[in-house]
């Protein structure tokens, strides 16, 4: 008998359809995980998600509520360091052309976070300093029905 066994065909099927990986400019991986929440009293064109990806020693989960009807989304960006708890690092909001923009300024992570819609995706490109070092780029998040 092995002690090795293969991982449940369920957790193979979930992270069939809530990952991906996404190349950075320097050739790293950033995972992205997303879950589509259901909203139980908001109209039927909003959707909420919950996107988390990891960037150096900080793992960032963003909440991202789309109104598909006003053609707007908001969002809000917590952060957590291994053995931490979770805090806010902010929260902006705009609409599907011009996107969503917020800039954050904290002793642990400080810089500028960008949401935008494109070929059918919602994108982040982040400009951020986390604990003094310094990372750029643009990640592909989730596919949205627009």
């Amino acid at each position: 008998m092995s002690l090795a066994q293969d991982p449940h065909p369920d957790v193979e099927h979930w992270l069939g359809n809530h990952h991906r990986v996404s190349e950075t400019r320097d050739g790293g991986e950033i995972h992205v995980f997303a879950i589509e929440q259901g909203n139980v009293y908001a109209s039927e064109s909003k959707k909420t998600y919950e996107v988390v990806i990891a960037i150096g020693p900080i793992s960032l989960k963003f909440v991202i509520v789309v109104d598909f009807e006003n053609k707007s989304f908001s969002v809000s960006a917590y952060g957590k360091f291994p053995f931490l708890p979770m805090f806010k690092i902010g929260y902006g909001s705009g609409s599907f052309d011009k996107g969503v923009t917020f800039k954050f300024d904290m002793q642990v992570i400080k810089g500028t976070f960008t949401f935008y819609i494109k070929d059918g995706w919602l994108w982040l490109h982040y400009d951020i300093s986390v604990l003094g070092k310094h990372f750029k780029g643009d990640l592909k998040l989730i596919p949205l029905p627009v």
